[in-house]
Parts: structure tokens; C-alpha cells; sequence
């Protein structure tokens, strides 16, 4: 080891009480982990990414003391006395986002929105609380109930793909909700047009659980089962139109970072757009995987089988 590593360690010890005074200011980071680095960015590169311990949740605050700091070099192999110099303890906070009341209650009111029946809207919203979330953007996601003028309503924060928190909210809606219907009866397997369907007004507390509330739920998909007409369908009704055929050929991708696999699989059952089935590599035919339909010769892991 470079002779030019403890003489860090003993520089930092000749600040004396001073020193590490000013060494004891609140540290800020990003990430979900505090390193070396993050304490003592001065200390030599080579350690600088060593790992010390789990952030604190956005917005709060832990310490970290001298003594974990000397756990983590020793369990990296590094000199232990780097950390002789540093306070004794060291707070650090992880950086946030505060996403106040107001904010969510718009961002749900827009998601919300987007899935409601034309004709209904919003007339408040309770139940959310203020939450912070990691800094670098956000998006909300929101689960609704079954409709009804007082409907519960799941809201998911997101941050990149992780979802970072949950609330329950009630939605007070209003208004007649004009939900697409078949114009007549129809067989199971018929492909929906524009022409089949149009708008009927239903009253919302007289909506089944999981209505489609859009046209484009329905429009352009295959019905499931016979279904009958100027009634409200539940989504299940209708399935995309297929765009992998069972016995076709296509591309299997697993991506992980830093590097993607293909391979040919043969598809096992038909499917649609963002729809799970069951596919057999050309070469295995005893070995069921479970993908993702992702395009028309293009489907992703989604779960791995045993033999069968």
C-alpha cells in the first residue's frame, strides 16, 4: 500500500479538535448508499467508493460514525486507520423531493382523469398526505376501484422504475358517465370496430367493477366470450388482437446492464400486445419460459420455468 495513505490519516489527526469540528458539517447525498467518499472525499481514490452503510429515507437524517467508517475500509481490505481523522460522528441527509398535498392532489386528479368515464369529474379529493421522494423526477400512477360516486382510489409514486410509496385516496366524483357499448350482440372472437360501438350514459354507481370507461379499450380488440349489446363491458371482456401466433418463431431478449442475450424461441399460444405467454426454445423443447409479447417477433423474460 502507497506509504502516501496513513499520511492522510495522520495529516487529518494534526487538525486536532478544530479540524475535525469543521470535518463534523452535515453531509448530503443522493443514492439509496453512503460510501467513503461521501464523508471524506479527499481521503486517496482508491477507497473512495467503499461502501459504509444504507441512506436514510429522502428528506431524513442519520449519523455515521468514525468507527463504522473504519469497519468499512477494514472489510475492503483498505488501511482502517484512514478514518483515525474523522469526527467522531457525521450526519448525513439524503437528498428529496417534497411532493406537497396540493401537488399530489393534482397529479392524482390528472391520472384519475385519464382513466374516468367521459362525463364524470372530479369534485375533490382526500386522504393524500405530503411524502418526499428521491430528487430527479417522478410520475404518479393511480388504481382506481370500482366506480362509484364516492370511489377509492390507489396512488403509486414512482421514481425511474421503483415504485417509492403507496397512499389510498377518495375521489368524489360527479356526473353521467358515457362508457362505450356494443351496438348489438356479438360472437366471442370478433375483432371490434369503430362502427359496433357507441356511447350509452350510465349512471356511475350502476358501472361493474373494472368498466371499460374509453373507446379504445374496446375498439380494435377480440372479444372474449358472446357478449350482448347497449350494455357496459368489463375489460375482461375483450383481449388485444394477437400479433404472435402459437408455433411462430421469434426473438427472445433478456437485457440486464451491461449486456443483452437473444435467442429463438417457439411460442406456445397466441398473444397480444403486452400480453403473457408461454414460449419453448427451438432447441429445448422441455424447458417452458414465461415472456412478455413486446412486438409482432419480439418478446421479453418476464419469468423462468422449470422442466415440464
Amino acid at each position: 500500500m502507497s506509504r502516501s495513505i496513513p499520511t492522510f490519516a495522520l495529516v487529518l489527526a494534526l487538525l486536532g479538535p478544530a479540524g475535525a469540528h469543521a470535518a463534523a458539517r452535515g453531509v448530503t447525498v443522493d443514492g439509496d448508499r453512503i460510501t467513503v467518499g461521501d464523508l471524506a472525499p479527499t481521503m486517496p481514490r482508491a477507497v473512495l467508493d467503499i461502501d459504509v452503510a444504507p441512506a436514510p429515507a429522502p428528506g431524513a437524517r442519520t449519523h455515521i460514525t468514525r468507527a463504522a467508517v473504519a469497519d468499512a475500509l477494514r472489510r475492503a481490505g483498505a488501511d482502517e486507520t484512514l478514518a483515525d481523522g474523522l469526527p467522531s460522528r457525521q450526519e448525513v441527509k439524503r437528498a428529496a423531493e417534497a411532493i406537497d398535498v396540493e401537488g399530489l392532489t393534482a397529479e392524482v386528479r390528472e391520472a384519475a382523469l385519464a382513466e374516468l368515464p367521459l362525463g364524470v369529474s372530479i369534485e375533490r379529493v382526500t386522504g393524500l398526505s405530503a411524502t418526499s421522494v428521491p430528487p430527479g423526477g417522478h410520475r404518479v400512477e393511480v388504481v382506481l376501484g370500482r366506480l362509484r360516486r364516492s370511489t377509492t382510489a390507489t396512488v403509486h409514486v414512482f421514481v425511474g422504475t421503483k415504485r417509492w410509496t403507496t397512499q389510498q385516496a377518495t375521489l368524489a366524483l360527479t356526473g353521467v358517465a358515457k362508457t362505450p357499448v356494443l351496438r348489438r350482440a356479438m360472437a366471442p372472437g370478433t375483432t371490434v370496430t369503430d362502427e359496433d360501438v357507441h356511447l350509452r350514459e350510465v349512471a356511475i354507481d350502476e358501472l361493474p367493477e373494472g368498466a371499460i370507461t374509453r373507446t379504445d379499450q374496446l375498439v380494435g380488440k377480440r372479444l372474449r366470450t358472446r357478449q350482448g349489446g347497449d350494455a357496459p363491458l368489463r375489460r375482461t371482456a375483450a383481449e388485444p388482437l394477437p400479433i404472435i401466433t402459437r408455433g411462430s418463431v421469434v426473438n427472445l431478449v433478456a437485457q440486464r446492464p451491461g449486456f443483452t442475450i437473444t435467442r429463438q424461441v417457439v411460442a406456445q399460444q397466441d398473444g397480444g400486445q403486452g400480453q403473457v405467454i408461454r414460449v419453448k426454445p427451438v432447441d429445448d423443447d422441455t424447458r417452458t419460459m414465461v415472456v412478455t409479447v413486446h412486438g409482432s417477433n419480439d418478446v421479453r423474460v418476464h419469468a423462468l420455468g422449470g422442466r415440464r
